[in-house]
């Protein structure tokens, strides 16, 4: 599953990044094991996450590249 897939106030965990969008995630904050949040889906493909401690926006392009697993809590 992609972050793109994800449903909003759910806890995910990021398994993975792909393509060329890694390094410019990896410097936001977005590693494997990091735990995030979709705080808000917006119609026009924007996605606001909490991860770490603040909140970040992505393209549905970015979180197209994020591969991640739902985290039972």
């Amino acid at each position: 599953m992609t972050l793109d897939d994800a449903e909003q106030n759910k806890i995910y965990q990021i398994v993975s990044i792909c393509g060329n969008a890694r390094q410019r995630l990896s410097e936001l904050g977005f590693n494997p094991g990091c735990k995030i949040r979709v705080v808000n889906k917006h119609h026009n493909g924007l996605l606001v996450i909490n991860c770490r401690e603040g909140q970040i926006a992505l393209r549905k392009e970015e979180a197209e590249c994020i591969q991640i697993e739902e985290l039972d809590v």
